[in-house]
């Protein structure tokens, strides 16, 4: 790839240019070069502005033209929620964090366009830093893949905010694919590594994103094409979608088999003479047999206390229970949780339990296998004891449940931009929740958290403020504005993706590019690498 030409009118243009870049480099790495990025590229506007002796015209053309007025509304409308707010803080603070709408929206809307070949370079600078930013997380955070800590892999920004990061970068690469063989070999190297990094990182929501973005692009690549080519993308989708059902419902299958003989064993007390434990409402299972049966507590106890230095009634290295480590991992082994299951550990087992893993096979089977099952984990725990606390997906079903709650109350005017999180507290506190206190959270989901701050019109009104203008300047003939909807939009389903700087800016900074600064011939046809 070449490098981004700089050469331009003027040293602003240069400056413009390379504010952008180091953003997109500087988003999945460091969030103080990226807030440095803004305020050069910022600053480097005004300066151009006082220059020029244009800069109230900049300011009066970025807030009257409909398309760029529109868009910064959505800031505004955070900037008004603080007059019917009771929590100036969190509500000052969220309105910082959306900051890069107002930058970028700004500068970009009232700047002069990037051509086809700047804006290629700046997209493919973004793609090759996010993975560039998996090589050093393997390096530093390699032990991390052994014990399948897969937010322990992304040590510079959340692991989410990454993996969207990683989905774009993917799709950059296709649609700008390259001539030449070399170049070919490196975008095809690239895409391996982002899915291979997407996998460790056990992103169920890249799982629907690449899905969907997958679909489109192969729409897109065989819509003009004869016949034989459109029906090949559709049996290769529909093969792919088969492959993907399938593999769920293999693990789906796996985790719920269980070997009916755990069952049917169930001996009153253990060689040594203790009387065991039995759980026969909610047994569980692990790697295809029953958990809390056959359970022996102060052979376990007295055993594991002289194996390890950690104490069995203390916690393991990922903070767990230890006894509920313990016991699960034997019974991965199929060996009964007594002294006599506790000598067919090897040091290497202890070492496991220790570090946390709960079963024989986690960290030697696939990521993303590990997490569907933990997933079916936490369902059945949540589905037996009704207590989500601490469980990623169980949690998010409790929060979007007591959210679409407050929605309904406050459907009007919302709770205002700062009272969300207060809201919820109180919401929580009336239900009764099964949610530990320090569990409490927000609705994760920024559909719902829109409507809770800003009632349904808030909603349908940010909606509008992103849909409108991209419509208005012919944005969606641009492929990789789609590609990049499909992945911001989706996320938003499970997160609040908006409400971090780095996902803030993943959202204004791009949307900003396609809709504001790139070229509408660039738009039909994007450049392509040489």
């Amino acid at each position: 790839m070449r490098t981004l030409d700089l050469r331009s009118t003027g040293p602003h243009r240069a400056v413009h240019l390379g504010a952008l870049a180091l953003s997109l480099v500087a988003l999945p790495w460091s969030e103080f070069l990226l807030s440095l990025a803004q305020i050069i590229l910022l600053v480097n506007w005004l300066w151009e502005g006082v220059a020029q002796r244009d800069l109230g015209g900049r300011f009066k053309r970025g807030f009257t033209t409909p398309e760029s007025a529109v868009f910064l509304s959505f800031f505004g409308l955070h900037v008004l929620g603080l007059f019917w707010t009771t929590d100036l803080k969190w509500g000052s603070d969220l309105c910082r964090i959306l900051l890069p709408v107002l930058v970028f929206g700004l500068v970009l809307a009232t700047s002069r366009k990037l051509n086809a070949q700047q804006l290629r370079d700046l997209l493919l600078l973004g793609a090759w830093s996010a993975t560039a930013s998996t090589i050093s997380c393997l390096a530093m955070r390699y032990g991390a893949l052994a014990t399948g800590e897969y937010r322990e892999l992304s040590p510079f920004i959340s692991h989410i905010r990454l993996s969207l990061m990683l989905c774009m970068a993917i799709a950059v690469f296709i649609v700008y694919w390259p001539k030449g063989w070399l170049l070919r070999a490196s975008h095809l190297a690239a895409i391996l590594l982002c899915l291979f990094f997407l996998d460790q990182l056990s992103s169920l929501i890249a799982l629907p994103v690449l899905a969907v973005l997958a679909v489109f692009l192969l729409w897109r690549k065989a819509r003009h094409r004869d016949k034989s080519i459109q029906w090949a993308a559709v049996g290769l989708v529909i093969a792919g979608l088969a492959a993907s059902v399938g593999y769920v419902r293999s693990c789906v299958k796996d985790y719920l088999h269980a070997d009916p003989t755990d069952l049917q064993h169930l001996d009153v007390a253990s060689a040594g003479g203790e009387v065991y434990y039995h759980d026969l409402r909610d047994p569980q299972r692990e790697n295809g047999h029953y958990v809390w049966v056959n359970v022996a507590d102060k052979e376990l106890q007295r055993g594991w206390d002289r194996m390890s230095e950690l104490p069995w009634a203390g916690k393991d290295q990922l903070g767990q229970p230890l006894r509920g480590t313990l016991v699960r991992y034997l019974a991965s082994l199929g060996v009964r949780k007594d002294s006599t299951g506790l000598a067919q550990l090897k040091p290497e087992d202890v070492r496991r339990i220790e570090s946390g893993m709960t079963s024989v096979v986690e960290g030697r089977q696939g990521a993303m296998r590990a997490r569907i099952e933990q997933v079916l984990y936490e369902l059945e725990t949540y589905r037996n004891s009704g207590d989500p606390s601490g469980h990623s997906v169980t949690m998010r079903m409790e929060f979007q449940r007591t959210g679409f709650g407050l929605a309904k109350q406050h459907w009007l005017t919302g709770v205002g931009t700062g009272d969300t999180q207060l809201a919820f507290n109180r919401a929580y506190a009336a239900a009764h929740s099964p949610l530990a206190p320090q569990w409490r959270l927000r609705a994760h989901n920024e559909y719902l958290t829109l409507c809770i701050s800003f009632g349904v019109f808030g909603l349908l009104w940010s909606l509008f403020s992103w849909g409108w203008p991209a419509w208005r300047t012919d944005a969606f003939r641009n492929p990789l504005f789609i590609a990049w909807g499909i992945i911001f939009l989706l996320s938003c389903f499970s997160e609040d993706t908006i409400e971090t700087q780095m996902g803030a800016t993943f959202f204004a900074l791009y949307y900003a590019l396609f809709v504001f600064a790139a070229p509408t011939t660039a738009a039909i046809a994007p450049a392509r690498a040489r």
